[in-house]
């Protein structure tokens, strides 16, 4: 089964992989078990992404859906984006949910109600998985583009406040650091590089 993205909860007990099969599961780290100790299947597509918080696991999928699930009571939340979801994140407030979509849009929905609060474009996202986040201070949307570019919004009106070229190809992934103003990126030229902001 070819997997799309994995996370740790905060105690990092357990992992959880987003698969290509449609599903999430979750696996105990500190047994030596070859089978998921919890395997949730009710997306229609590939599961491309995936996040934690202490008592929630929040899938991205291809079918167009970011899917909440509350684990302690067993209850699950679906949120229609209508473009497949290539990426999700969550803003460090914990308060909100970035989905980058397939249509070239970063769309950023409440985390609690699903409301789609903004939208971010300019940016190309057509065939790539590429990764999304929010800067340390949650003021800034970030997000890699299929031109080589990484492209920074103002979180608030959606406006592109800064670009520039990062890789002589696609940027995969972008990670902001939690303290300082850097970030990291990876690019399918077989580069990662750090960068001050």
């Amino acid at each position: 089964m070819m997997v799309n993205g994995v996370k740790f909860n905060e105690y990092s007990s357990v992992v959880v992989s987003a698969g290509y099969d449609q599903s999430l599961r979750a696996w105990d780290c500190r047994s030596h078990s070859t089978e998921p100790i919890q395997v949730i299947d009710t997306f229609a597509d590939s599961v491309m992404s995936v996040c934690l918080t202490k008592t929630e696991i929040i899938g991205g999928s291809v079918d167009g859906t970011v899917r909440t699930f509350d684990i302690r009571i067993g209850r699950e939340i679906s949120d229609s984006l209508g473009q497949p979801v290539n990426c999700i994140s969550m803003s460090n407030d914990g308060n909100c949910i970035l989905a980058g979509c397939l249509d070239s849009t970063v769309r950023l929905l409440d985390r609690t109600t699903g409301e789609l609060l903004q939208e971010y474009k300019a940016h190309t996202n057509k065939s790539y998985k590429l990764d999304c986040c929010l800067t340390n201070t949650d003021a800034h949307v970030t997000g890699g583009s299929e031109d080589g570019f990484v492209y920074f919004w103002d979180l608030v009106d959606a406006s592109v406040v800064s670009k520039f070229r990062a890789h002589a190809s696609v940027v995969t992934s972008v990670s902001y650091h939690p303290k300082e103003n850097c970030m990291i990126t990876s690019s399918v030229d077989g580069t990662i590089r750090v960068w001050k902001t």
